[in-house]
């Protein structure tokens, strides 16, 4: 719905699970975050959550006093209006930071929100949830596993203050699989540490990044088979790719992904470390923001932290399939076709180090003038 804390679009969304089985969240490591983190932990700490209230439009972070009261009253007042405890439901804000919530077009926006709190529209509710995100952004993955289909749904927001930090944007995600909430943090954790974790468009991370997963519980599988718990593990790790490369195609002001592929490093350490660095690299964005064939500054990236392992005669570098560097030597070519190759809308970079079989991959986004532009008139 819209309730007044935007403008116009719509500013409130919420997820209701009634029967979940299990819950469990990541978030951000921020020191300074808003009290819906707080919040948020404390519920997950002793309850199975089900349900959240999702705002857009203002951060509820820097608030003090009155912001922490604005978190409490909504989840006690959602509580009431869903027909469970007060510590079942928690709260996600995002916006801008350090503005006081309008809380009397909360109150409104929730009382007919949850009139009829068995109403669905997950696109909606995906729309809801954007700040300047130019798409919603949403997946739906499903599997056979155990002779019943598993599945995942999630949606996401995010376009600005990325790089995640043991968690992400605002990522909400349920699925049918029957898993407690101990079995869900552990996979989630895993599924992060190689999706949203690997994420940057801008090297900040937020104060408000929060992750949830809710288990409705309709069908089970065998916990203590590893092939089927990797099945699930599977599933879950391509839901969070799916969303993390969504928000990376909407980095703002950008209109180009980056991919980095680093391969067989010495470690998975290094490998993460180095991909990482390169598509965080301002002067690797622009390069690629330019259509620059200057890929020196791919090298220069992924070699400045002195604590990796790496040789420099051994590297070899691809930008989709051409090659400019073998084993450290350049190899001559037309600078002409690279500029087409960093002309196109996704841009893969494989940066094979050659010392191990550790990999990672990390995704990102160009740097334009559109992202001052947009973060000079935020707020």
């Amino acid at each position: 719905t819209h309730c007044g804390i935007k403008n116009t679009q719509a500013d409130l969304a919420y997820i209701f699970v009634p029967n979940c089985k299990g819950s469990a969240g990541l978030f951000t490591r921020n020191k300074f975050v808003s009290p819906t983190i707080t919040h948020t932990k404390k519920a997950l700490k002793n309850n199975i959550l089900k349900a959240v209230i999702i705002n857009s439009g203002n951060a509820n972070a820097g608030t003090g006093l009155e912001g922490i009261g604005v978190v409490k009253q909504t989840a006690s007042q959602a509580a009431s209006l869903l027909g469970i405890t007060s510590h079942e439901v928690v709260v996600a804000s995002t916006g801008p930071i350090a503005k006081p919530m309008p809380l009397n077009a909360l109150t409104e926006g929730l009382n007919a929100m949850l009139a009829q709190p068995m109403t669905q529209n997950g696109h909606k509710a995906a729309t809801a949830i954007l700040t300047t995100d130019t798409f919603s952004k949403e997946a739906f993955h499903e599997a056979e596993i155990a002779h019943h289909t598993i599945q995942i749904a999630g949606m996401t927001k995010g376009s600005g203050m990325i790089a995640p930090n043991m968690a992400t944007t605002l990522t909400f995600l349920a699925t049918n699989a029957n898993l407690h909430s101990s079995r869900l943090h552990k996979m989630l954790q895993k599924a992060v540490d190689i999706s949203f974790n690997m994420l940057s468009v801008d090297t900040d991370t937020s104060t408000n990044d929060m992750i949830l997963i809710f288990s409705t519980g309709e069908h089970s599988f065998n916990v203590r088979s590893n092939e089927e718990l990797s099945s699930f593990q599977t599933l879950l790790n391509e839901t969070c790719i799916n969303l993390t490369k969504q928000i990376a195609k909407d980095g703002e002001g950008s209109k180009k992904m980056i991919e980095v592929c680093v391969l067989n490093s010495a470690s998975v350490s290094d490998a993460r470390k180095i991909a990482l660095n390169i598509v965080n690299s301002p002067l690797v964005k622009t390069a690629i923001h330019g259509a620059n064939p200057n890929w020196g500054r791919v090298l220069a990236a992924a070699g400045k932290d002195p604590s990796v392992k790496l040789n420099p005669h051994k590297i070899d570098l691809h930008f989709g399939d051409f090659q400019v560097l073998a084993k450290g030597e350049p190899i001559p070519f037309n600078n002409q076709v690279l500029e087409e190759i960093l002309g196109k809308d996704t841009i893969h970079i494989c940066f094979n180090m050659n010392i191990g079989h550790a990999t990672a991959t990390s995704w990102g986004c160009e740097l334009t003038k559109g992202y001052i532009n947009i973060n000079t008139d935020y707020n």
